[in-house]
């Protein structure tokens, strides 16, 4: 005889398994859950244990830590961060890429790399694609936008790069017009998807950014926002030698607004700007 599966209100979250599950996602992805997140994370894992018909979330634990767990890790990882983004979100960075960034890069006459790292649903790489083509079009076939995130979901949704209306503050009517269209047969009404014009400047990969991760060719410039936010000191510490290791003499990394690169790593990661910082020549 089955036994009966509780409710998501009986399943509960022991110190233990929080602890545990705590964890788990800082050895993973480096992302810090702090005790105030209790009840956050039992609401939402609460959702995976009913879905997968599981009794406990000591189960649920087990799954995830197990080596049958891979796919359940993304999903638990997914749960549990926050996609926050609009287009061109911190314009700031957008004014320096187009009137300082990529003027200096088309004086070099080659190729151009950017990475979105952290670029949740998509917005952020598809302001720099935009911002490319309104400032410099004809840098555009050599501009290569590298788009990361380690949420496979939310990559998926930045692939199909469709839009509520309320997902697309930050840019103005012609813009829309210009590199987007609408959305045929669907549920939302002013729903807009992006169109080839940005999308064939953008690959998407799920990289996680706590392990290892190998640069196939030195960035330009690294976007890189409100993503440090979620991780402790040490982890920040060894990003900001990764980045340094990931870009080009001169590149830049760009920063959301509460994010440092502490004073002791300036030989790596030279302030340049409002939250805007370049490896030196």
């Amino acid at each position: 005889m089955n036994r009966p599966l509780p409710s998501p209100a009986d399943i509960a979250l022991s110190d233990q398994d929080f602890d545990q599950l705590r964890q788990t996602i800082y050895s993973y992805a480096g992302i810090v859950i702090g005790p105030e997140k209790r009840w956050m994370m039992r609401a939402r894992l609460q959702k995976r244990v009913t879905a997968l018909q599981l009794g406990s979330m000591a189960e649920y634990l087990t799954l995830v830590r197990g080596a049958r767990g891979a796919a359940e890790r993304d999903r638990f990882i997914s749960s549990l961060t926050t996609n926050v983004t609009s287009f061109f979100r911190e314009s700031h960075h957008f004014a320096l890429l187009a009137h300082t960034i990529l003027p200096a890069l088309a004086a070099k006459d080659r190729k151009i790399s950017i990475w979105s790292a952290g670029c949740s649903s998509g917005q952020e790489p598809y302001s720099i694609a935009m911002t490319v083509l309104e400032h410099q079009p004809a840098l555009a076939p050599s501009v290569r936008i590298t788009a990361s995130d380690i949420d496979t979901s939310i990559l998926q949704k930045a692939r199909n790069a469709i839009y509520k209306p309320g997902e697309l503050t930050g840019i103005g009517p012609e813009q829309r017009a210009r590199y987007f269209q609408p959305v045929r047969g669907t549920a939302h009404p002013g729903e807009l998807q992006a169109g080839s014009s940005l999308t064939a400047m953008v690959d998407f990969r799920q990289i996680n950014l706590n392990a290892h991760w190998q640069v196939t060719e030195p960035h330009d410039v690294i976007f890189f926002r409100n993503v440090a936010i979620y991780f402790d000191a040490m982890t920040q510490r060894s990003l900001w030698r990764k980045f340094h290791r990931a870009l080009r003499p001169g590149g830049w990394l760009l920063l959301g607004h509460s994010e440092r690169v502490p004073t002791d790593q300036h030989d790596l990661l030279c302030p340049s700007g409002i939250t805007a910082y370049r490896r030196p020549d």
